[in-house]
């Protein structure tokens, strides 16, 4: 009776590729590429003919199941974190993100007077914080009754970060959210609140700090701005 070859009737895993074995029609392999691990089925009978280069596969090979170039990393060591990307790679980074982490303030009594029209610090309006990542976002709050004279002048203030960044300040002129306006139509102590966003971008410490200044000139007998009491400075650091 006649002998037939039916040759190979499933595919072998042949598992990881070497140079120096002949490879024949639906053997399977796995190779890594470029860092990156491939399954691959032989096609056609193959001895040193590596399944793929740069990403193209041999002509003696096809793939099966084409790895990526960043698989997710090792949740070895990891518990509790959470899969994050930077718009290239992936990694496991602390689950912070909208958690409220921080909540820094003080409340100074002094009062601070100034002519200036320059800023001038405010007497213990300060908060040195540092974040818990590079992520964090500051909401920083800050208010205090203001006193300016009766001759149209105004009382600006702002937050500075560092002692020289002004937060609430841009080149064109006030940002009136994030400054402290009184136009001192009356010898008056008024009320006054900002609000702004910073984020750092690192894990530095960094002092947050109000500053005030005189915008116009002074009545005789006065001091100009009368930054007053009853004051608050509130930072509440939110995760991102």
């Amino acid at each position: 009776m006649a002998t037939i070859d039916l040759g190979k009737i499933k595919q072998v895993w042949r598992g990881t590729y070497n140079n120096s074995t002949a490879y024949t029609v639906d053997d399977l392999v796995e190779y890594t590429d470029s860092g990156i691990t491939s399954t691959y089925i032989c096609v056609a009978n193959s001895t040193g003919n590596a399944p793929s280069s740069s990403g193209t596969a041999h002509a003696s090979w096809n793939y099966v199941a084409k790895g990526v170039a960043d698989p997710i990393p090792s949740q070895s060591g990891n518990s509790g974190k959470v899969l994050k990307t930077d718009g290239s790679s992936v990694s496991w980074g602390a689950d912070i993100g909208g958690k409220l982490l921080n909540i820094y303030s003080t409340h100074p009594t002094d009062s601070t007077h100034t002519t200036s029209s320059s800023f001038q610090d405010c007497l213990n309006f300060t908060l040195t914080v540092t974040a818990s990542a590079s992520t964090s976002k500051f909401l920083i709050m800050a208010s205090a009754n203001m006193e300016c004279d009766g001759s149209g002048n105004r009382a600006h203030a702002s937050i500075f970060r560092d002692g020289s960044t002004n937060l609430g300040h841009s080149a064109g002129g006030l940002t009136m959210m994030h400054e402290y306006y009184y136009p001192g139509s009356q010898d008056q102590e008024m009320p006054a609140t900002m609000q702004v966003v910073d984020t750092p971008g690192d894990t530095n410490a960094h002092t947050y700090n109000v500053k005030v200044r005189l915008n116009g000139g002074t009545r005789a007998g006065w001091n100009g701005v009368q930054y007053t009491t009853k004051g608050s400075l509130i930072i509440i650091e939110v995760g991102a």
